[in-house]
């Protein structure tokens, strides 16, 4: 799977979402969607929420 790129309205990159999982713009990961419990997850292992994917909660 490619890697996306979520970048901000000037086109810096903000974001990357690398199949699962969602890191920063400095490649520190910031959290996982589980499809098969359908919950997302931040680096602790903290629910962000449940439902459909929620990573972007996690982009601050």
């Amino acid at each position: 799977m490619k890697d996306q790129f979520i970048r901000n309205r000037e086109g810096k990159i903000i974001g990357r979402q690398d199949g699962n999982w969602l890191r920063d713009g400095a490649g520190k990961i910031l959290g996982r969607y589980d499809a098969w419990d359908n919950r997302t997850r931040d680096r602790a292992g903290k629910i962000v929420g449940s439902g459909k994917n929620q990573m972007f909660r996690l982009l601050k």
